[in-house]
């Protein structure tokens, strides 16, 4: 199963985005402040967006609260959570094991649906990118990559957006790593 990931960069702000996305029948149904910090023993140049997020072990913390290990790929470091006071800690055990911080990302990220939907368009405003419409369907898990990425530009235009089949995606973690914008067609590959 291949799966297609938009995560297209905006061009306006996200009163307008909310707005358009309200006049087409989808509501905010969740949002949430979150803090990222990912760290690697790997060398990262070269890899695409996704080979980037595997090759990381990533911290979130949501609304200020502990950090969850996520993508945890150390076996000698068995936790699910590190709390605020002790990241420091837990930074001094991934250096032993030659993990080093790489990047850090701060966003506020909003949800959108309807109630015929399966699936939810997400607003991301992240700091040091902008904002970032990020949208995935589980109906075209089954059909082809460009197909897949065609019926998702027609979703988001069906809900008054208006993106062209030729805009690229923004690679978050590989705009961070290089200091410049990097772009591909498909966050998963």
């Amino acid at each position: 199963m291949n799966i297609v990931e938009l995560g297209i960069k905006l061009d306006n702000n996200i009163d307008y985005y909310t707005s358009i996305l309200e006049k087409n029948g989808l509501r905010c149904v969740f949002n949430v402040n979150t803090h990222d910090i990912y760290y690697t023993n790997k060398d990262l140049g070269n890899l695409t967006e996704n080979e980037m997020k595997k090759a990381c072990i990533r911290l979130r913390s949501c609304n200020n609260e502990d950090y969850k290990i996520q993508n945890n790929l150390i076996k000698g470091i068995d936790i699910s959570t590190v709390s605020k006071e002790r990241l420091k800690e837990y930074e001094n055990k991934l250096l032993k094991y030659g993990y080093k911080k790489v990047f850090a990302t701060i966003k506020e990220d909003y949800h959108y649906c309807k109630d015929d939907m399966n699936s939810r368009v997400q607003l991301q405003q992240i700091k040091d990118i902008g904002l970032v419409v990020y949208y995935d369907n589980n109906k075209y898990y089954n059909i082809n990559l460009k197909e897949q990425r065609k019926k998702l530009i027609d979703d988001l235009n069906s809900f008054g957006f208006n993106i062209d089949y030729d805009t690229l995606d923004l690679d978050k973690l590989r705009t961070l790593y290089y200091g410049k914008e990097m772009y591909s067609n498909n966050q998963n590959k």
